[in-house]
């Protein structure tokens, strides 16, 4: 399971919180199993930040998040981190707002 929540700072950048929970609900099995059953789990926990740009006619997303994992058990602990970078149609502009009709 994993989740994340971020506030906007502006209308470009946001920053908040990430964070997953593995757990690895069956053995480990197959041709190159040579060591027997083997469950792993972790929970990770960190920052991210986000930034969107214009690219053209497109909007660009740029988002970093890094985790410190801990509780860990048949995993290594320590920190990961993660850059995404995707570029999509911009979202459109708003309808021009409607003129008030008084009567």
């Amino acid at each position: 399971m994993d989740w994340g929540a971020s506030q906007f700072l502006s209308k470009q950048f946001s920053v908040g919180l990430v964070g997953y929970f593995y757990d690895q609900v069956s053995g480990d099995s197959g041709s190159g199993n040579r060591v027997g059953s083997f469950q792993s789990r972790v929970i990770g926990l960190g920052p991210q930040i986000a930034f969107l740009f214009p690219v053209g006619e497109m909007q660009g997303y740029l988002n970093l998040k890094a985790y410190k994992e801990f509780d860990a058990q048949n995993r290594p602990e320590g920190w990961n981190a993660w850059v995404t970078l995707s570029i999509s149609p911009a979202a459109p502009a708003p309808p021009p707002p409607r003129p008030m009709i008084t009567k």
